[in-house]
């Protein structure tokens, strides 16, 4: 009978004991499991990476949560400048550099082909600047206001065909990053550039990331990093200034995630691919 009472009692309690463990290793599963499901940080990236072909070489180009990233140099443009180019080579660039391989190719030039000066204000006897980006509110082709000032606006230049793959459309907001000092600045995409040819901002852009900005002669030969938000242009292409692309790229970088989203992103790019 004692006998008995104690397998009874054993048995009871090894069922109470394993029926305790059982909900303590249930519950860690549980738990586990709900550590499994916590969502990703803002800050993680998808990358998806490509190479695209330049004239001298193959670029990297990352594709994260709606953005494109890559590293290249820096050359500067003065496009859309007042007094950009002129006359003797007296403007702030090298005439030359505003023909192509057909002709004038940013400047406003008569029916001709021959460039037009401007008449009046303070850069009388100037070539009227073009940049493939316009001012909506201005009418007047001729107006050196109707174009996108290199020295005032921070400034994109990308080729087309690289734009029209990675569907970049004129207006389309960056943030533009110098690894040699750090610093950073807001910019528009507001020209397009030659093929084969990749890393290219206006004077106002270079001056801002601390980069030497004279089109003559300056540049950065890499170490400058681009993150472009396709489709981020505005609807209205209207009074476009150095203000108005501060406050809507900055914005638009806050809600993809900041400098440590970018830093996170970047880890995987190398400037280039020969």
């Amino acid at each position: 009978m004692i006998r008995t009472r104690l397998l009874i009692l054993t048995t009871v309690a090894i069922l109470w004991w394993g029926t305790l463990l059982c909900g303590q290793v249930s519950t860690v599963l549980h738990e586990d499991r709900g550590t499994l499901r916590v969502p990703r940080t803002g800050n993680d990236c998808a990358l998806q990476t490509e190479s695209f072909p330049l004239k001298t070489q193959r670029l990297k180009v990352i594709e994260t949560n709606g953005a494109v990233l890559f590293t290249s140099g820096m050359t500067i443009d003065a496009d859309g400048a007042p007094n950009a180019y002129g006359p003797h080579n007296r403007g702030l660039d090298y005439t030359a550099n505003a023909r192509g391989a057909h002709g004038w190719v940013a400047l406003v030039t008569n029916q001709n082909g021959r460039p037009l000066i401007q008449r009046s204000g303070p850069y009388r006897g100037y070539y009227i600047s073009t940049t493939s980006l316009q001012q909506g509110n201005v009418r007047d082709v001729r107006s050196p206001k109707k174009y996108i000032d290199a020295t005032r606006v921070s400034y994109i230049s990308l080729p087309l065909d690289f734009a029209r793959r990675f569907d970049i459309s004129l207006g389309d907001l960056a943030v533009v990053v110098n690894h040699a000092n750090g610093r950073s600045a807001y910019a528009i995409f507001a020209d397009v550039g030659p093929k084969g040819r990749i890393g290219e901002g206006s004077i106002a852009l270079a001056k801002a990331l601390g980069i030497p900005a004279n089109p003559r002669h300056d540049s950065a030969p890499d170490g400058v990093t681009y993150l472009i938000f396709p489709g981020s242009a505005p609807d209205s292409k209207s009074d476009i200034s150095a203000r108005t692309v501060k406050s809507s790229a900055a914005q638009l970088y806050r809600r993809w995630g900041g400098a440590r989203k970018l830093r996170a992103c970047e880890l995987p790019l190398t400037s280039s691919e020969k």
